[in-house]
């Protein structure tokens, strides 16, 4: 049998292939967890060994034995005994089984990039079918599956280091300062921000892509929604202070332009691109942020990220933020998604209660995956001039709150303000109404109030009684 380092050429992968095999078939019990952990099905390219692995994956997990006649004929194919026979004889000791598996892992990502080599050679009919097949040829080459186990004391180790580290945190900056103090998010977060339509979460999406951009972080937009000319509009009517209305109606003055003149100085060296994609699946976004080496992405929004049209929507969306999730924690970058809500019913009186991140549109996984869920909604119901309430309702890192936005919308632009006026107004109409509920209620006489409840309490009988019953 070669020693790992003997491994070379085309032989490297499939004698890597038999030794894992080989070894999972000798001394299953102390290997198998390493290599069902280290290995997947596609990383064997030998059909065969893909499907013993397959088939002993299946009984470990079920806790079965993992003998090799058992394995033979689960898999039902004769030709297969002679197969593991070999590989069982040509591996003398199951004690090199990691570096085995690692070989197959590091071809199996070969295999893959020459794949990739293999379209753009003969397949390849666009540069932005290029793009995208280079971005995954990036990332492959990024892959690492390193170990990440840590005792209790690297954990502390590693904790102690980072205290003892003058280097602040690395969170976001969301450029509004409530928002910073109460959502502390770093590199390779889910983070989703709900509102009902018309509510402005396009508008506040982009104000928050602005800033953190200011702050450094390279900002991809991916608008599923609003075309280049519009968002051009709204970014520059927030930014540089175009009114949206005259802008819109290219009626803008001399002040305007020198302001926009102004802005372009920024936009030099702002990391900020607007990515107008509709049709985008998540594996696009993945190849297009790789590429473009963005840190932070936004998505407006989430529901128009397509996906198999035969299925339905709440099994897209549901797919859709399991995989944006993964990416966020793969590629180190932070996924920031907007989302459509459903709006809660309203009572007899014409009220309804708050959003709630059960409230994000067509999958309830979207609340699952995310680190932070924020909801955004008008102060006053209909009049979309009105301040605007940011809570944030989900935050695996810090505590739940609100707080309150003006919203200027000839500037689409968010400013945090205290609490608007006719809410302070409104809690206290309705504490007044409730005090005067209870005073009225203890003002009846004892047998017009309503009926006291008590807890019912038991005694233990003696051993001499006889029981009733």
């Amino acid at each position: 049998m070669e020693s790992v380092s003997d491994f070379t050429g085309s032989s490297r992968r499939f004698d890597a292939e038999m030794a894992v095999i080989g070894s999972l078939l000798i001394d299953p019990e102390p290997v198998a967890g390493i290599i069902f952990h280290e290995l997947r099905p596609e990383d064997f390219g030998e059909e065969k060994y893909r499907a013993i692995y397959c088939a002993a994956r299946d009984l470990w997990m079920d806790g079965r034995t993992l003998d090799p006649l058992i394995i033979a004929n689960t898999i039902g194919d004769g030709a297969i005994k002679e197969v593991m026979a070999t590989a069982m004889t040509l591996t003398p000791t199951a004690a090199n089984v990691k570096e085995y598996a690692q070989i197959v892992a590091e071809e199996a990502r070969l295999r893959q990039i020459r794949d990739i080599g293999t379209q753009l050679a003969m397949h390849l009919e666009s540069m932005e079918e290029a793009k995208k097949l280079l971005a995954k040829a990036e990332g492959l080459l990024a892959e690492q599956r390193e170990e990440r186990v840590w005792s209790y004391k690297d954990l502390l180790e590693d904790y102690l280091e980072w205290l003892n580290d003058e280097t602040p945190p690395d969170y976001l900056n969301w450029g509004i300062q409530p928002l910073n103090q109460m959502v502390q998010i770093a590199q390779g977060c889910f983070v989703v921000i709900g509102a009902a339509s018309s509510t402005g979460k396009t508008a506040f999406g982009m104000q928050l892509a602005y800033n953190i951009a200011r702050s450094g972080k390279r900002v991809g937009f991916f608008s599923y929604e609003t075309p280049k000319r519009p968002a051009a509009i709204r970014i520059f009517a927030n930014t540089a202070g175009v009114d949206l209305v005259k802008a819109k109606n290219k009626d803008v003055s001399q002040i305007d332009f020198a302001v926009l003149m102004r802005e372009g100085d920024i936009a030099m060296t702002l990391p900020f691109t607007l990515e107008d994609e509709g049709g985008w699946s998540v594996d696009d976004l993945r190849a297009r942020t790789l590429a473009a080496r963005y840190e932070v992405i936004f998505l407006d929004y989430v529901q128009m990220v397509p996906g198999d049209p035969r299925r339905p929507r709440w099994e897209v969306v549901t797919e859709t933020s399991m995989k944006l999730h993964r990416m966020a924690q793969k590629l180190g970058v932070t996924v920031i998604a907007l989302s459509q809500v459903t709006e809660p019913e309203r009572d007899s009186k014409g009220k309804r209660r708050s959003l709630t991140k059960e409230d994000l549109r067509e999958s309830k996984q979207l609340a699952n995956d995310a680190e932070a869920v924020l909801m955004m909604e008008l102060t006053k119901p209909g009049d979309y001039e009105s301040e605007r309430e940011l809570r944030v309702v989900k935050n695996k890192d810090g505590s739940l709150g609100k707080f309150w936005m003006k919203f200027e919308p000839r500037l689409m632009r968010f400013t945090p303000c205290e609490k608007p006026e006719h809410l302070k107004r409104q809690e206290y109409n309705e504490g007044m109404s409730k005090l005067r509920e209870n005073r009225k209620r203890s003002s009846r006489p004892q047998e017009q109030r309503d009926p006291e409840y008590h807890q019912a309490q038991f005694e233990e009988l003696p051993d001499d009684e006889e029981i009733p019953f």
